[in-house]
């Protein structure tokens, strides 16, 4: 027994010390390279003799792909531990050892798929292991080799399809780095694709033009542009290189304009209930009812839902609002109708439209419904013909071409749908079991059948369609084409439920059918994954945020589930929904359960573990904003417990690091403290989703207070995102930081702060501190002081609030509902929101105060939304007394009561400007966004309180962003610089076009920046248009330069400079203010209206100007208007001292003589010379009466001396001047006639005499050679020159002056003293005369009281002066006559008159020109004192000057002034700019002429009726663009009782006063009269005193005389009221519109009457056989253009014009094809009319349209035949049998074969004789040779050997044949031999001990390749491991040509302690193979020292036992 126990356990000693020898190692090795991570794994090994062999470890050392992209190779280095398990053999070592071998292996790609599939490989190792004999001996191994991916990276791209300006991938994709392929699927299984078959340039914009509209009430107007239709971007150049942000215009929407039946004349609204607006036809409310029977052309407006139906007639266009259902459309007529359905004017399609379009036609033809744009939805369509059941309308894809089945219309959006009528009907689709028809089938099959239809396309007639193409693929799939036959086939289908579409298309129609499948059995699972962003989260943070999928093949409901069991069971298990959350801590699984779909079943993801912690994987912001303590230790607090702080080293600068104590908490649940964070203090504080709130209320949630150098910071933050903090009644509710604190929000809620004071949820009230915010939310905070939310106020030192991100929302305070940030505060709003705060005070959003300096402060608004905030001022921001910086803050959407929508800016005093960029420069690019701020609904966006402050670009706007910047200005008086861009040098005006492109002014009355260059660069300059009108010029028939068409001029401003228009063969006469007639305007015209009007080109027709060039002679005149292609007429004679008059020359010398009767022929202004003659001396005389003092008979003059008595003969003398004289005693003509000529000379008073004519005397004086002159004397009486007593004086020539009067008489130059004394004056000069106190130089004197007569026919009288008449004076009346000749520049210096001061007589103006004149008190040209009856028929009364009272004439008492023609104009007074009616009687009568542009600078512009008996009779002639203080046009003293009569047609209009329009001016109670009838053409402005409307201004009539007088008001107009007066009533007037028509046609008006400047539509609807014409205007002053007018201040009675229709033009169009061209007939057309009609009669061919035979050629039995279908025509005869004289034969008969057609002819048996040979054809019946056929087998070639294809072979005649009947001959026996293949050697060398190799590779060969063998060749050791101190290392050596190893050893292991530092030198030395470490020997040694033990402990046991069995034995 001992025994045997000892032998076991020696046995289990050898067993334990041999078990670790004889255990097979299942090592592998794994490296990583490129992309992929590579295993190296054995399968099997063993020595040479066969014995299983063993291995220790594997080592992959390196895995080299540098060579795959070369040449596809990869090289694997691997080191590996073997032995036998043989114990016999010698790789067997007894120990615990292994041998080592270092090898590597090269793979090549064959496939060129390493790069990116995974790699599987195997090869085998042959190791030669050196043996201690010297031997060696083969060890093998397999080897496998796999990688988990491919090599390369692959890289995803997804499907972006940016067709237009970008490259794109056109599907999802994955791109190989390696081999640069492209994959379909994620593994990159599938096909190879290039980069070209999915990566595609951009195609460009498919750009679409879009011309400009302009606003209406219903729209805003849009910019011209051009709308892409691919991506839908808007560019403003047809190029698309300039995109547009917006295409709206800056101008708001128009108002309503409503008729009078209260409907809106543009979008037919109506202001109230429906009325009855013409017979038969009801308009209602489109807001309530539904509409009636639109008519032709209607524009239908469809605002709110409707349940009724709305029928169109004709062409119309529909109108949809976005989101509303509207009613069914009918078009009861759709012949040509085309319905365009549009949304809002621009964006077109029909987004909410479900209505009905229902198109109903009997005529068998049909309109058009047209979606314009993608993304519309029809609705349903009926299409049904009620006559014919089987015509139908069709709905063709315009962007793709397909047609769409109307099925289809119901179920699918469409984008630019079109009806029309089509010969296709629908496909029919037959099958085994196929149900449905026309267009929709259905079909039920199980999985894994194969299915199989036919499609045939059906016309409307249910016949086949010819000539149809197929195409069916699967809906809404890829678009794989299934097929293009008209059948399909489908094998092994699936389960599920799809549909196929076919689709058949023939010329330009196409149909569609669908099909839908539904295939029973079990369908396959969807494939894809659950991703989860992250795998550990915290309690009650929630889950669904983070969870996707990823890999849907078909779109199914995603639900997600927490797996409560141990697999996903959906039924049992947790949804996870957005509100799930963990509950405690632990590990949860995870998984997404897809929906069953049509072709998918449910499916369960793999489900993903979730670890949940306490804590949230923090930091929630980790890694934002520096906020980086993610991994630090956090601990938990419940709000109680005391926090621990832990001291550490943080760094403060860049420098600088100082202790500070920190601690990083979160909360375990909800608390209620109040927490104090002291200096050095630093506290990150998670609120980890519960609320924080305070415990005593009274202070604030969190303090923080910190002392300089021991500053306090609080970071906090909600990894959950539910967490709260607040609930305090103290300043800085939540966070209250003081000096040296800074606090910083990163998530997390501040709220519920209700507080008395500032800072509802965060007050920064020290010095040196701060609050930053990243994120969170500061939300539901109020503050009875300042700062909603947050409060910034420092009165030492700078603090800082920057906001960068996060939310402010929904606080409440006194100012700042937002943020207040006051007095030194750095303030930077950088990003975030601050949204619908409020203010009772300023700063809804933001109130900024007091940040003025660089230093102390300053205000920047570089980022985030301000939005939806209120406040009185500054809804969106508030800033006063600030540095102010604006970049990129977007201010929109805010409100204010007061002012300042969006920002209100009260700036600094010393800086009133705000930066537009940095408030210190910096440039850049900037968006600035402030608009859509209101103030009571308007437009009140950046408010500038100061009208000095200035916007200062300091950055240059994005132009690729949305930048909109509205601006309010105040207290602005003139045009100044508003916006300055100087910083920015923008020095072109496109450039400075981009700021007014996105500047707007929101003033109601500064309402326009305009760009403007200042010396270098442009700024925008504010431009006031509250009084600005705009003009537009309509040339008449003539051209304007483009952008002339228009000009903006301002209110009582002048038109200015005009355009001029050219007008070939006219000449331009000016600009009008009517077509026809009308008043002219020039430069200088005052603006009188505020309303915008046309002013009108005016043309001569083929008038111009000519210069006639006196050369050297005198011409009053020298332009002359003439006429081309007509006379010139009678032209000027010039006047030459001393020369005759020879005519007008074309040239200077020489030239053709112009006669009256020559014919003007240049085209264009030309000169003509006067030629002269030299004369003695001029002959005076001829008509005087007539004026003619040139061409009298000759009469020889004396020469004069001046001293000589002149001889008289009868009575008469004709003298001239020799010489100078002064003449010493008076020159007498007494009862003698004296012609003297002064002949230049100078004849002078020696200052007592003068000249006397007297006693029927007469004095004709004439100066021929110009310059002469008579000198006056000074006199006491007058007559200082020339005295007359009933004598004549004739002036012709010459100059009187000098005269002066020193007493009490007058005429400084001539007196007249009886009334029979006559001064005719042609010529000459009278000036410079003084006639002291009357008549400065004539003085009209006269015992009986009756004057002289004084007849002014030309000359010039000028710069005379006196004190009353600077001119005439007369007292006892007498008779002036001014026909011509010009009066300027007299004086009355202290009196009246400044030309005429007359008591009685009378005044005669029908030629002469006053201008210049002055009175010091009444009269600037004219005083008529009393008794004088004054007549103005003509001539002119200009720019004369009264002191006081009637600045051009002055009419007292019993005086008359007659006006009927000329001109008085530009004259001015304090009283009565032109005429002044001063005590009574005194009259004006005024029948015609003209009284404009005179001032007042007080009352009375024209006329001021002062006195009670005072009257002016207006009954014609125009008073205009007068001005005054009152009463621009006519003023009646309120004080008496003067009075304004009325009758004819006088206009009275354009005058102001003060700048607003006032004519006539009647105070209270004032009235005027109408004393005769009115006619047409009469124009009276009125203004009362009273603005209580009405109110009565005239008495009463039996006729309405309303028509003639207008309101100066625009809230009035004139009414004639029930007592028969007329009144001014309030509101303005409207006018009439009448319309005559004949019986050719009809016509409506949009309004039957309207105010003055309403727009007019006309609508003409022919009747059949006519079309619309034009329109005529019957009366009114209107011009229809477009088929609209605008309304004057009068009624317009219009008329269409019909015309019958003429069907003479011929157009080639397809509409108007009758018939196609055939073979012998043209194509026929019909005719149309001009006006598009299409006549249904007559047509015409269009010649060489005919198609001409398409000939086939003639057949043996037919003719030439036409191929057309339908023709049949033939050409000729058959051709006839071509037969051959050979017969054809076979074994049966024989015949003759036509060589054409083949045809056999003469066909018979065989006829045999006694032989057998046919006697006709020699055919022999000998029984044929029979094969005998062998098959030969294939057999493929070899190396070195053919092979052969199979073929059989005849044994009796050596053919040989590929078939076994003997059929198909071989002819060239060569095709079937296949060459030898040759050797191919291997790649790599084959070897064993003593040689190598390389042989054959080619399949059963494996010959070694002749010349390859060869023996080793042995390197050196080669080291492989390098030994240690205290381990063994190896070596081998390898033949240099394959890599043998030849032999292995082992280098020794060194010994000592130390491992040396350079192992180099070491001699390497076989030795035997390693047998392991040095510590095995111990491991076995105790292993038997145990066993042992073992052992010796069972004898000892055994030997007790047996002791004590034997002592009980005992």
């Amino acid at each position: 027994m001992k025994k045997r126990l000892i032998s076991i356990l020696l046995s289990l000693c050898m067993v334990l010390t041999l078990l670790p020898a004889t255990v097979l190692s299942a090592g592998v090795g794994t490296s990583k390279a490129g992309d992929a991570a590579f295993t190296l794994s054995a399968s099997s090994a063993s020595c040479a003799d066969g014995h299983t062999g063993e291995l220790g470890s594997i080592q992959v050392t390196n895995v080299d792909i540098s060579r795959w992209k070369s040449d596809k190779k990869i090289t694997i280095q691997y080191d590996v531990q073997y032995r036998c398990t043989d114990s016999s053999c010698e790789l067997c070592n007894s120990g615990d050892s292994f041998f080592s071998y270092g090898g590597k292996h090269t793979f090549t790609d064959t496939n060129g798929e390493f790069c990116h599939k995974k790699i599987s490989e195997s090869f085998a190792a042959t190791i030669p292991a050196a043996l201690p004999s010297g031997a060696t001996k083969n060890f093998s191994i397999s080897f496998a080799l796999t990688s988990d991916k491919g090599i390369y990276e692959a890289v995803h791209h997804e499907q972006n399809v940016n067709l237009c300006t970008e490259n794109y991938y056109s599907v999802r994709c994955w791109e190989c780095t390696g081999c640069e392929y492209f994959f379909l699927n994620a593994d990159m299984s599938g096909d190879k694709l290039t980069k070209d078959n999915v990566y595609f340039p951009p195609v460009g914009h498919n750009l679409k033009h879009v011309p400009a509209k302009d606003p209406t009430c219903v729209a805003k107007g849009t910019v011209e542009h051009w709308h892409c239709e691919r991506c839908t971007r808007n560019f403003g150049d047809e190029q698309g290189t300039s995109e547009l942000t917006t295409i709206e215009t800056n101008a708001p929407l128009a108002a309503h304009r409503y008729d009078a039946d209260g409907v809106c004349e543009v979008c037919n609204r109506k202001a109230a209930a429906g009325v009855q607006a013409n017979a038969g036809m009801v308009w209602y409310d489109t807001m309530g009812k539904a509409l009636t029977a639109l008519t032709y052309g209607a524009q239908l407006s469809i605002n709110a839902d409707y349940a009724d139906t709305i029928t169109l007639n004709h062409t119309c266009t529909v109108e949809v609002k976005a989101g509303v259902t509207a009613a069914d459309i009918r078009i009861e007529n759709a012949e040509n109708c085309v319905v365009t359905i549009v949304n809002n004017g621009t964006i077109s399609n029909l987004s909410g439209y479900t209505g009905k379009v229902v198109l109903m036609s009997a005529g068998g033809t049909y309109g058009k419904v047209i979606n314009q744009t993608s993304g519309g939805n029809v609705g349903s369509f009926l299409y049904s013909d009620p006559e014919d059941a089987n015509k139908f309308c069709y709905y063709k894809n315009l962007s793709n071409g397909r047609w769409i089945l109307p099925a289809e219309a119901t179920a699918n959006t469409l984008s630019n749908v079109k009806v029309s009528y089509s010969p296709m009907a629908y496909i029919e689709i037959a099958g085994d079991g196929v149900t449905g028809s026309e267009g929709s089938y259905a079909f039920t099959t199980y999985s894994g059948n194969t299915v199989a239809f036919t499609a045939t396309a059906k016309t409307a007639d249910g016949e086949d369609s010819a000539n149809v193409a197929y195409k069916w693929y699967y809906d809404g799939q890829d678009g794989t084409i299934l097929s293009e036959k008209a059948e399909l086939t489908i094998e092994n289908i699936k389960a599920g439920k799809r549909t196929v579409v076919c689709m058949a298309t023939a010329d330009d129609y196409s149909i569609s059918a669908k099909i839908v499948f539904t295939v029973a059995g079990e369908k396959e699972s969807q494939s894809f994954t659950l991703s989860v962003s992250k795998t550990t989260v915290g309690i009650r943070e929630k889950i669904l945020p983070l969870l996707s999928v990823e890999g849907i093949k078909e779109d199914a409901a995603i639900t997600y589930y927490l797996m409560n069991g141990d697999s996903p069971a959906p039924e049992s298990d947790t949804v996870i929904d957005e509100n799930f959350a963990f509950a405690q801590t632990g590990t949860g699984s995870i998984y997404a359960y897809a929906a069953e779909t049509d072709n998918y079943a449910a499916t369960a993801s793999t489900p993903v573990s979730i670890n949940v912690t306490p804590h949230a994987d923090h930091c929630y912001c980790g890694g934002m904003f520096n906020h980086t303590h993610e991994n630090v230790e956090w601990q938990a607090w419940d709000g109680k417990s005391e926090i621990k702080y832990e001291q550490k080293w943080v760094q403060v600068s860049e420098y600088t690091k100082q202790g500070r104590y920190v601690a990083y908490v979160y909360l375990t649940g909800n608390v209620s403290t109040n927490l104090t964070v002291a200096p050095k203090h630093i506290l990150y504080l998670c609120l980890n989703g519960y609320s924080f709130t305070c415990a005593d209320p009274s202070q604030p949630a969190i303090t923080l207070t910190g002392e300089d150098g021991k500053p306090v910071e609080l970071d906090l933050c909600d990894c959950v995102g539910t967490g709260t903090l607040g609930g305090s009644n103290a300043s800085g509710g939540s966070i209250r930081i003081g000096a040296y604190a800074n606090a910083t929000l990163y998530s997390g809620t501040l709220t519920g702060n209700n507080v008395s004071g500032d800072g509802g949820a965060v007050s920064v009230t020290g010095g040196n501190c701060s609050f930053t915010m990243y994120g969170g939310a500061i939300t539901g905070n109020t503050a009875t002081g300042n700062g909603g939310g947050i409060s910034s106020y420092d009165s030492w030192n700078a603090g800082t609030v920057n906001i960068n991100g996060g939310v402010i929302s929904n606080n409440r305070a006194t100012n700042g509902g937002g943020i207040y940030a006051a007095s030194r505060t750095h303030f930077h709003l950088n990003g975030g929101e601050i949204i619908n705060n409020t203010a009772t005070g300023d700063g809804g959003g933001v109130y900024c105060s007091g940040l003025y300096s660089n230093a102390d402060g300053r205000c920047e608004f570089n980022g985030s939304t301000i939005s939806g905030n209120t406040a009185q001022r500054g809804g969106g921001a508030y800033v006063r007394v600030c540095f102010i910086g604006y970049r990129n803050c977007r201010i929109t959407g805010n409100t204010a009561t007061e002012a300042g929508g969006g920002l209100y800016l009260e700036p600094f005093a010393s800086a009133k400007i705000i930066y537009m960029g940095n408030v210190y420069g910096g440039g850049g690019e900037i968006a600035p966004y402030i608009y859509d701020n209101t103030v009571n609904s308007a437009q009140n966006n950046l408010y500038l309180s100061d009208p000095d402050t200035q916007i200062v670009f300091t950055a240059r706007i994005n132009t690729d962003a949305d930048a909109k910047l509205g601006i309010y200005f105040t207290g602005i008086t003139s045009n100044g610089a508003s916006v300055l861009l100087n910083s920015l040098q923008v020095n072109t005006e496109s450039s400075a076009k981009l700021y007014l492109d996105r500047i707007f002014c929101d003033n109601p009355d500064f309402g326009r920046l305009e760009i403007r260059k200042d010396e270098n660069y442009y700024n925008l300059y504010l431009i006031n248009t509250s009084d600005e009108v705009t003009i537009t010029f309509d040339p008449n028939g003539g051209t304007l330069n483009a952008g002339d068409e228009t000009k903006a001029v301002q209110h009582n401003g002048t038109y200015g400079e005009m355009p001029t228009p050219i007008r070939s063969g006219y000449h331009f006469d000016g600009w009008y203010t009517e077509k026809d007639g009308g008043t002219k305007v020039d430069a200088n015209t005052s603006v009188a209206t505020k309303e915008a009007h046309t002013l009108y080109a005016r043309w001569s027709e083929a008038k111009f100007n000519i210069t006639l060039d006196p050369n050297g002679g005198t011409l009053a005149n020298t332009t002359y208007e003439v006429t081309y292609n007509s006379p010139y007429g009678e032209l000027p004679t010039p006047n030459r001292a001393g020369y005759d008059f020879d005519g007008w020359f074309t040239e200077k010398d020489g030239g053709t003589k112009v006669e009256a009767s020559t014919v003007v022929t240049a085209a264009e202004p030309h000169t003509l010379y006067a030629h002269w003659t030299a004369h003695e001396h001029c002959i005076c005389g001829g008509s005087i009466s007539a004026g003619d003092h040139t061409g009298h008979t000759p009469v020889s003059y004396q020469s004069w001396n001046g001293k000589d008595a002149i001889s008289y003969t009868n009575k008469t003398a004709y003298v001239y001047l020799s010489q100078n004289v002064t003449f010493n005693s008076n020159l007498v003509v007494d009862g003698t006639t004296l012609y003297l000529c002064l002949n230049g000379k100078t004849f002078a008073s020696n200052g007592t005499n003068k000249i006397t004519v007297n006693n029927g005397g007469r004095l004709v004086l004439c100066d021929c050679a110009g310059g002469g002159t008579i000198m006056g004397a000074t006199k006491s009486w007058g007559g200082s020159c020339v005295y007359l007593y009933q004598s004549t004086l004739d002036i012709f020539g010459g100059k009187i002056t000098g005269g002066k009067v020193s007493g009490n008489g007058g005429g400084g130059a001539i007196a007249l003293d009886d009334s029979k004394c006559v001064v005719d004056m042609y010529g000459g000069e009278i000036s410079g005369n003084n006639g002291n106190k009357s008549g400065g130089a004539i003085f009209l004197n006269s015992a009986d009281k009756k004057g002289g007569t004084v007849n002014i026919y030309g000359g010039l009288i000028a710069n005379n002066k006196a004190q009353n008449g600077g001119v005439i004076y007369s007292s006892c009346g007498g008779t002036v006559n001014l026909v011509g000749g010009t009066i300027s520049g007299n004086k009355a210096t202290n009196g009246d008159g400044g030309v005429i001061n007359m008591a009685g007589g009378t005044v005669t103006i029908s030629g002469a020109k006053f201008t210049g004149n002055s009175a010091s008190q009444y009269g600037g040209a004219i005083y008529l004192y009393n008794g004088v009856t004054a007549t103005m028929t003509g001539g002119e009364i200009i720019n004369n000057k009264a002191n006081k009272e009637g600045g051009a004439v002055h009419v007292f008492g019993t005086s008359t002034f007659n006006l009927s023609g000329g001109k008085i104009t530009g004259n001015s007074s304090v009283d009565g700019g032109a005429i002044y009616l001063n005590r009574e009687p005194s009259v004006l009568n005024m029948s015609g002429g003209v009284i404009s542009g005179n001032t007042a600078t007080g009352n009375g512009g024209a006329v001021y009726i002062y006195r009670s008996g005072s009257v002016c009779n207006l009954s014609g002639g125009t008073i205009e663009k007068n001005t005054a203080n009152v009463g621009g046009g006519i003023y009646i003293n309120p004080r008496n009782n003067g009075q304004l009569k009325i009758s004819g047609n006088p206009v009275v209009k354009g005058n102001t006063a003060s700048g607003d329009a006032n004519n006539v001016y009647l105070s209270s109670g004032k009235k005027l009269s109408i004393s005769a009838a009115m006619s047409s053409g009469a124009s009276i402005g009125i203004t009362t005193e009273s603005k209580n409307y009405p109110v009565v201004f005239s008495g009463k009539y039996s006729q309405d005389y309303s028509n003639y007088f207008f309101a100066d008001a625009a809230d009035a107009h004139v009414n004639y009221n029930a007592n028969t007066e007329l009144e001014l009533a309030a509101g303005a007037k409207k006018y009439n519109v009448y319309i005559i028509t004949d019986d050719n046609g009809t016509a409506t008006v949009s309004a039957s009457s309207a105010m003055a400047g309403t727009t007019i539509q006309l609508t003409a609807t022919p009747n059949n056989g006519y079309h619309f014409k034009e329109w005529q205007i019957v009366s009114g002053n209107a011009e229809v253009s477009n088929d609209t007018f605008i309304m004057p201040a009068g009624n317009v009675t219009v008329k269409p014009v019909f015309e019958a229709h003429s069907f003479t033009e011929e157009h080639v169009e397809k509409q108007y094809k009758k018939s196609f061209a055939d073979c012998t007939h043209n194509d026929v057309y019909y005719n149309t009319c001009s006006c598009g009609a299409v006549s249904a009669t007559e047509t015409f061919e269009v010649p060489g349209t005919a198609l001409n035979h398409d000939w086939a050629e003639a057949t043996c039995t037919e003719p030439k035949t036409c191929r057309r279908e339908g023709c049949g025509a033939t050409d000729g005869n058959p051709l006839g049998h071509d037969l051959p004289n050979d017969w054809s034969k076979d074994e049966n008969e024989h015949w003759h074969e036509c060589k054409r057609c083949h045809i056999k002819e003469d066909a018979g048996e065989h006829e045999y004789g006694d032989d057998n040979i046919c006697d006709i054809c020699g055919y022999d019946k000998t029984v044929p040779h029979t094969h005998n056929l062998t098959f030969v087998s294939a057999n493929d070639a070899t190396c070195t050997k053919n092979g052969n294809k199979a073929y059989y072979t005849c044994d009796g005649c050596d053919m040989w044949f590929e078939d076994a009947n003997g059929s198909i001959e071989i002819t060239d026996k060569t095709a079937v031999i296949i060459p030898a293949t040759g050797h191919a050697p291997s790649e790599s060398w084959k070897f064993d001990k003593a040689d190598h190799w390389k042989d054959c590779t080619n399949t059963g060969c494996g010959t070694i390749i002749e010349g390859s063998k060869a023996a080793h060749t042995e390197s050196g050791w080669i080291i492989d491991t390098a030994p240690t101190y205290f381990k063994n290392g190896t070596q081998h050596k390898e033949c240099t040509v394959c890599h043998y190893v030849t032999a292995v050893g082992f280098i020794p292991a060194r010994g000592g302690d130390i491992e040396p530092s350079d192992p180099s030198g070491w001699t390497p030395t076989p030795n035997l193979p390693a047998t392991g470490g040095d510590n095995t020997a111990f491991i076995w040694i105790a292993l038997l020292l145990i066993c042992a033990s073992t052992a010796a402990g069972t004898v000892i046991h055994g030997r007790r036992k047996k002791q004590r069995q034997d002592s009980e034995s005992n």
